[in-house]
């Protein structure tokens, strides 16, 4: 049995302004899945298809060549429409293949995504390991908890799978099966760089996100011993000098972060991390943020969402602001950087709530600021709500994505509004002297550099409204 793994090019749909100044990053649950699949004795082959900047004639000729018995796809919902293509050509150039699409779009949507394409044999739904081995190893499909197929041309949805709990039982990502040097993101000081994820799930219930459907709201964890290994191998094996974990709630358990940075300091490795992805404000302290510093963090990230009280209750979030500023403020005096994320258009809110956002991101004066328009993804409570009251521009999948125009109005949550306040945000944000000095200071490297002006770039057309 032969399998290939394959993450759709995103730079055909969406790019951060330019393809340029997009990262990219590698697909980490797909590592999971090849190792998994590898350690359990499946031949895996991988393909990153944005890392290698692929064209459809490249695709064609390396899925041909695989002569895969079996091909995966990852898929959110601004790539599933790549999935489709992807597999087309599959059953083009090997029609006996069986061709398999998981990812958050899949879980959410099983049945219309075997409606949409016909030449999808399989949906996994949520984590995919285990469901990948099955099928790979020829069990009946009734049998395979997680799935979702056709038969009788009747399309079957399987009683889901329970999640995972012990993590540690899962080898460590594939990455030798990845381009690794082909990988980028703005702001990573040092390179060679990975990508961990040390935790899975999420007991929240913002009405934005669709996380805690596709994952789980149990929050999962991998034991401190097993972070730690993992850490080992990628500086040993990999020569890593920075490392991104990029779980939702790394910070949950307190005890857990510090045994991570108590191993960190033992080790005293020549390796810089951050938390880029975003961790909770209500979830860190004084203490666990000096001891993360010490440990060899540099960044943590924070989702902010919005600057109004209001929206953050409505959106359940279940923190406030003052909770944002004290974590923000106990960063800083922990000699950390700070990143924050934004959005408008959370819950219909109007230009009072929006300014209140800009404003609020300038009071806290973060070393990086992210604005966003609110894309309403299948699974999120909010997308639910505007398809039933508001009103959806698209339903195109493509179109779903955090870096194009306004998708929808909802309330007082108009287009206009939301493309302005976003231009405003970085105008207002970042043409500040004071930015560029900061910027200027933060630089370690000619890469790092490269990538500040690509980002810087994109900022600037940002704020006058060229960045769609």
């Amino acid at each position: 049995m032969k399998v290939l793994l394959i993450a759709p090019n995103y730079l055909k749909v969406y790019s951060y302004v330019s393809e340029e100044a997009t990262m990219i990053n590698p697909p980490m649950g797909m590592a999971y899945i090849a190792s998994y699949l590898r350690d359990n004795g499946i031949e895996v082959q991988m393909l990153d298809l944005a890392a290698l900047r692929s064209d459809d004639k490249m695709e064609r000729k390396l899925i041909m060549e695989s002569k895969a018995d079996m091909i995966g796809m990852a898929a959110t919902t601004n790539t599933v429409m790549q999935a489709y293509d992807l597999a087309k050509i599959s059953k083009e150039v090997l029609p006996d293949a069986r061709v398999v699409v998981g990812g958050p779009h899949p879980t959410m949507e099983p049945i219309r995504t075997l409606e949409e394409c016909k030449q999808v044999d399989y949906c996994v739904l949520s984590e995919a390991e285990e469901s990948m081995l099955e099928l790979a190893q020829g069990k009946k499909d009734k049998d395979i908890l997680g799935i979702s197929y056709r038969k009788d041309g009747e399309i079957v949805v399987n009683p889901s799978r329970p999640l995972i709990q012990d993590l540690d039982k899962l080898p460590f990502p594939a990455r030798d099966l990845l381009p690794l040097d082909k990988y980028w993101t703005p702001g990573v000081r040092r390179y060679p760089y990975a990508i961990m994820i040390t935790s899975r799930g999420c007991p929240y219930s913002c009405t934005f996100c669709s996380n805690f459907r596709t994952q789980g709201k149990q929050f999962r964890a991998r034991s401190s011993e097993n972070v730690l290994a993992e850490i080992d191998h990628l500086v040993k094996d990999y020569g890593v000098k920075e490392i991104n974990i990029i779980d939702d709630n790394f910070t949950f358990l307190p005890e857990r972060v510090k045994k991570i940075c108590d191993g960190l300091i033992e080790r005293n490795y020549d390796l810089e991390l951050k938390t880029g992805n975003g961790i909770r404000a209500d979830r860190v302290s004084p203490k666990m943020l000096k001891h993360m510093k010490k440990a060899g963090f540099y960044l943590v990230a924070f989702g902010i969402e919005t600057g109004s009280e209001r929206i953050l209750k409505k959106m359940r979030k279940g923190e406030t602001l003052d909770h944002i500023r004290n974590a923000v403020k106990w960063s800083k005096q922990a000699g950390l950087l700070t990143e924050g994320f934004f959005m408008f258009g959370n819950e219909g809110e109007g230009k009072k709530e929006m300014l209140e956002t800009i404003q609020f991101a300038k009071e806290l004066d973060l070393s990086i600021a992210q604005f966003q328009i609110y894309t309403p993804v299948p699974g999120s409570p909010l997308f639910d709500t505007i398809k039933r009251d508001g009103k959806l521009f698209s339903e195109k999948w493509e179109d779903f994505n955090a870096f194009s125009k306004p998708l929808f109005e909802y309330q007082d949550s108009k287009f206009d509004l939301m493309m302005e306040m976003q231009q405003r945000a970085y105008r207002e944000y970042y043409l500040r002297p004071k930015m560029f000095i900061r910027k200027l200071l933060e630089v370690r490297n000619l890469k790092q550099f490269n990538a500040y002006v690509k980002a810087g770039m994109a900022v600037a057309k940002m704020s006058v409204g060229k960045g769609s």
